[in-house]
């Protein structure tokens, strides 16, 4: 399709954003639109995931149906289809050879709106007003796991992981940014519970770590470290170089 024609077309959706980061919906100036059962949003969770690609008939069945299909599955995926383009648009949805294609801009996806954000935030670091503005606005476009009930099956598995470790990135991102605005005090319960739930991310430890020794704590400052050198033995990993400098600090009053 030529570049001209597919920017004619993607304008006519610029209404509507594909959710992909909680359960797959998508999001109409009248609100959010249920897109059917299981089989319809896994359609559009694949054709979303590869916007702008075309999306084998084959892949799009397996994400559908697994090994099973039915002996119908060329006409039922046609059905489908059509479902989807009565609520994204006649033209939302092009059928090319063998695939199908989804015609949306960057801003009709928030997984692409949320990505592109992230690298924002990774642009403006040395800004943290910039980066903890991408950060939030990123984060905000979050309502669950991504794909929802979808997000362990074959077809979206690794996509979901890959976006949950974006997620990550992005609140590491903020939560440095809170620090480096003087926010120590505001962030140390939010990174206390992302240890917890995150015990395995070193970078939210040292954030932890450094909001504490901020905040004059430095007891719980070292008792931090030592349950992050506990954490990593647990892996089979030994202490780095930065835990052990980050602990020095401490004891000697430099932080």
């Amino acid at each position: 399709m030529e570049d001209t024609e597919r920017e004619r077309l993607t304008a006519m959706q610029n209404n509507h954003v594909v959710r992909l980061l909680g359960p797959i919906d998508i999001l109409t100036p009248a609100g959010p639109v249920a897109v059917g059962g299981f089989q319809s949003r896994a359609l559009l969770g694949a054709l979303a995931v590869g916007a702008q690609h075309a999306v084998s008939i084959d892949h799009l069945s397996l994400v559908m149906w697994g090994d099973n299909p039915p002996r119908s599955a060329g006409n039922t995926l046609q059905s489908y289809v059509s479902h989807l383009r009565g609520i994204l648009g006649a033209e939302a949805i092009i059928r090319v050879d063998h695939s199908y294609e989804l015609i949306a801009s960057a801003q009709n996806i928030d997984a692409l709106v949320f990505e592109r954000l992230v690298s924002d935030a990774l642009e403006s670091k040395d800004r943290p007003d910039e980066c903890l503005s991408s950060c939030r606005k990123a984060l905000a476009l979050w309502r669950g796991r991504p794909f929802g009930e979808l997000a362990d099956d074959e077809g979206f598995r690794l996509e979901a992981y890959r976006l949950d470790e974006l997620r990550l990135v992005a609140m590491e991102l903020a939560l440095g940014a809170e620090l480096s605005l003087g926010h120590h005090e505001i962030v140390v319960g939010e990174l206390e519970s992302a240890v917890e739930e995150h015990p395995y991310r070193e970078q939210l430890w040292y954030l932890l770590i450094e909001a504490l020794a901020r905040c004059g704590r430095r007891v719980e400052a070292l008792r931090a470290c030592a349950r992050l050198r506990r954490v990593l033995a647990e892996v089979g990993l030994e202490s780095t170089n930065e835990l052990i400098s980050i602990e020095q600090n401490i004891l000697a009053g430099r932080s």
